[in-house]
């Protein structure tokens, strides 16, 4: 069996198997529109920041090379492309849905982190370098460069990718990084034995129906880790950041494995607040994405930065208040990002494995160089994800609290201000925008990817209060439902966008309950 191998082999045996899309390419031509600024910048930058997320930005390149950045798409032939790089990456996501007001920018969540078992076992890192909680933000630089009302349903809901009849807006990634792959700012983990956590932000400096793209700041992010003290360790916003902001201090929110969240996402009128009670060691982190704090929008046109308050944008969670700009179709919701670790100093030889290392921990390549692992033969791809034995990590665990998904509903002493779960949800992933295979008709869009021996699924353990989710394979003895496997994700979901696939909305089954 293929879990019986080395890891060596394991690489050779997946390399002749995918020999054929090895030398990946997207049948496309890359337009040329996306390729031009909207105007000369007339700001002037360090030479190193975070003006573009992917890395690409025409003046500068990124402080943090290997930033986990949104999905985008819509144009280039219908993928992401940024300064003619394509960007895209594989995000299988859970995504949550309520009418109730407040449901789209108030909620809590909980978490039981993953426990990684000594080596040989496959590590956290090896599966997805972050999993994170999201949430569709106001920004009205971002694109389509129009206004947007906080926390408000006022705001319209694009019907397709890239719909100009919408709210300017950006998107929150609440993303959390597991150990023994470091440091942060070259790779992807604080230390080798804890997790930490940050508040990323992202947007898109695309004119309407991507006349122009900026290629300046294509895609700037914003970045402040979860603090003990709420006090960014450095400059968060895109135009300000220096080594400081990618490097954890003493007052990072250091976390266990197998420590137990609660995890806060909270409107408030000087920014969102995102907060992390660890339950298990009584330690606390928060951040608030404020204009104060040093977070910045950017102008689409110079890529000018202005202290802004980022907030909700929407009230409700309700189906269809989406990113208008995102590959799939994001706003409440859990996503795992995979698709990047190939094991050995130099991978397997492909041209989309750099950068790679030779440690801490293991040798390894992080796939960033083209986005992802686009032949689908790294660790994210074999069955060695949990599954209740000591050669796999632990999973994550994913609840509803009590309350999840709602905001304040009255003032009156004892009321929670937090009162109704979320009723239904959907399974999601774009992985198809990372296939060579995928065309836009929808044939070709495969889950599991072509090459892919495995590809990780959502899972429910429990019933009634007890009720978790978990990622990655079935569990020995707590696996209750695991909604068919990888056929979960359904099919091309074509009126939003061909690469993304979604399995259709149904009730939620781990709601929480009283008592």
């Amino acid at each position: 069996m293929i879990k019986n191998l080395s890891r060596s082999k394991l690489a050779l045996t997946l390399f002749a198997c995918t020999l054929a899309v090895a030398a990946f390419a997207i049948p496309f031509s890359i337009s040329a529109h996306n390729l031009q600024p909207a105007h000369a910048t007339g700001a002037q930058f360090p030479a190193r920041g975070g003006l573009d997320c992917n890395n690409d930005s025409a003046i500068q390149k990124d402080i943090k090379p290997d930033l986990a950045c949104i999905d985008f798409g819509g144009y280039d032939g219908g993928r992401g492309y940024d300064n003619g790089h394509y960007v895209g990456h594989d995000e299988p996501t859970m995504s949550f849905f309520s009418n109730s007001p407040g449901s789209g920018s108030n909620m809590q969540w909980q978490v039981t982190l993953p426990t990684e078992h000594a080596l040989p076992a496959t590590q956290t890192f090896e599966n997805y370098i972050t999993f994170w909680f999201g949430m569709v933000l106001c920004d009205p630089n971002g694109y389509p460069q129009t206004p947007c009302t906080p926390a408000s349903d006022s705001n319209h809901a694009p019907r397709f990718l890239g719909d100009t009849n919408t709210s300017g807006s950006a998107f929150l990634e609440l993303q959390f990084y597991p150990p023994g792959f470091y440091p942060f700012i070259s790779r992807i983990s604080c230390d080798r034995s804890h997790w930490c956590a940050a508040l990323n932000i992202d947007s898109l400096e695309c004119t309407p129906n991507f006349v122009t793209c900026n290629p300046n700041c294509t895609e700037p992010v914003n970045f402040a880790f979860i603090q003990t003290n709420g006090v960014p360790a450095g400059p968060p916003g895109p135009a300000d950041q220096t080594n400081a902001t990618f490097t954890p201090n003493a007052n990072t929110l250091l976390m266990n494995q197998g420590d137990t969240l609660r995890v806060t996402l909270k409107d408030t009128p000087n920014g969102l607040l995102t907060k992390v009670d660890d339950l298990t060691t009584g330690a606390t982190g928060f951040m608030v994405a404020s204009g104060k704090n040093g977070f910045q929008s950017l102008n689409v046109n110079t890529c000018a930065p202005t202290p802004y308050n980022f907030r909700p944008e929407y009230s409700t969670a309700k189906f269809g208040n989406f990113l208008n700009w995102g590959a799939g179709q994001n706003n409440i919701g859990f996503d795992v990002e995979i698709g990047h670790f190939t094991p050995g100093v130099h991978g397997d030889g492909d041209k989309d494995d750099p950068p790679c290392f030779k440690g801490p921990t293991l040798p390894g390549c992080l796939d960033f160089r083209t986005g992802g692992d686009l032949d689908f033969d790294g660790t994210s791809y074999l069955p060695d994800w949990p599954d209740g034995t000591r050669n796999t990590p632990t999973s994550i665990q994913i609840s509803s609290i009590l309350g999840n998904g709602v905001g304040p509903v009255s003032e009156a002493p004892g009321d929670d201000e937090y009162s109704h779960p979320y009723p239904s949800m959907y399974f999601d992933t774009e992985v198809g925008a990372s296939e060579s295979t995928c065309t836009s008709s929808g044939a070709g869009c495969t889950v599991p990817p072509p090459g892919a021996v495995f590809y990780p699924f959502y899972a429910q353990a429990g019933h009634g209060a007890s009720c978790v989710f978990t990622v990655g394979n079935d569990i020995r003895g707590m696996t209750t439902n695991d909604f068919g496997r990888e056929a979960e994700y359904g099919k091309p979901n074509l009126q939003w966008y061909f690469g993304d696939s979604s399995s259709g909305v149904f009730p939620n089954p781990c709601t929480p309950h009283a008592g």
